[in-house]
């Protein structure tokens, strides 16, 4: 059996493969001593390949999580891991969790061979958003349902982030989104600065002008990536950011932040000073 946990809101996907392993565990496995956990990679095809012919000899079936599993097979091995899904299948339980929808002929290609599962978790917004974190925050046993609200607000469709604020309330700390509302950290003035939007709002901020070179930099390159679709290895969230966010002219932006690296490191100035030229 092969169990798909479909992007492109990978943390609610990771959320969901955890649900099965606890629920693997509380009806097959109380031990975990079946439960198998790969790296993602061309090496973990090969692994499951190996994996699903071999019964456990603990439990009466092996549970085997192998994140990206499809999107890092190779086409010359679809064929020999559509083999191997397709016996024991009942056994072996194979879950991954993929940030994009696989090819559809490789789906109908594995359907055919073993019983394929799949749970779809797009990216949420708006008041949908709202909502899953609101739930999220019910079982952290979180009250304060401004704070929801102002993190859901502030962070839309970010669910990374979002989980992360709402921790820190759950664990009695303070989150200063929730304190304050929309307070922009540093990416988001990079973001700003990239889309020519309040692009010097940055200096306001003493903390956020010092460190700000550096994200700059990163949020540029990233933008130019997208670009020029060459998106390898870069996370779904902020491929999905910067796709939506249409940026005409990012060389203009990442020359600017290269020149300004240039002078920070050549001592032409400190780099919260030679921000202040960009």
């Amino acid at each position: 059996m092969l169990i798909l946990c479909l992007g492109p809101d990978t943390f609610r996907a990771q959320e969901k493969a955890h649900e099965l392993e606890n629920a693997f565990k509380a009806k097959y496995d109380p031990a975990g001593s079946s439960i198998e956990r790969l790296l993602a990679g061309k090496e973990a095809v090969e692994e499951v390949m190996k994996r699903v012919n071999t019964p456990s000899l603990f439990a009466p079936r092996r549970y085997i999580y192998a994140p990206e599993l499809l999107a890092n097979c190779p086409a010359s091995m679809i064929e020999g891991l559509t083999k191997a899904l397709s016996q024991n299948t009942e056994q072996i339980i194979v879950v991954s969790v993929e940030s994009e929808q696989p090819e559809t002929k490789i789906l109908k290609k594995l359907e055919s061979a073993t019983k394929v599962v799949k749970y779809e978790f797009p990216e949420l917004t708006g008041n949908a958003f709202f909502q899953w974190l609101k739930g999220v925050a019910d079982c952290l046993n979180v009250t304060d349902g401004a704070a929801v609200s102002k993190i859901a607000e502030a962070v839309d469709g970010d669910s990374w982030r979002a989980f992360n604020e709402l921790m820190k309330v759950a664990a009695g700390g303070q989150s200063e989104i929730a304190l304050s509302g929309r307070k922009l950290s540093v990416f988001d003035h990079a973001d700003h600065y990239i889309q020519n939007n309040q692009r010097y709002g940055f200096l306001s901020d003493a903390d956020i002008s010092e460190q700000f070179l550096t994200p700059l930099l990163s949020q540029t390159r990233a933008a130019l990536r997208v670009r020029d679709n060459a998106t390898e290895g870069m996370h779904p969230f902020v491929v999905k950011k910067l796709q939506r966010m249409n940026i005409a002219q990012p060389e203009e932006a990442h020359a600017a932040a290269l020149l300004a690296l240039f002078m920070q490191r050549s001592g032409a100035g400190s780099e919260d000073e030679i921000v202040t030229l960009l």
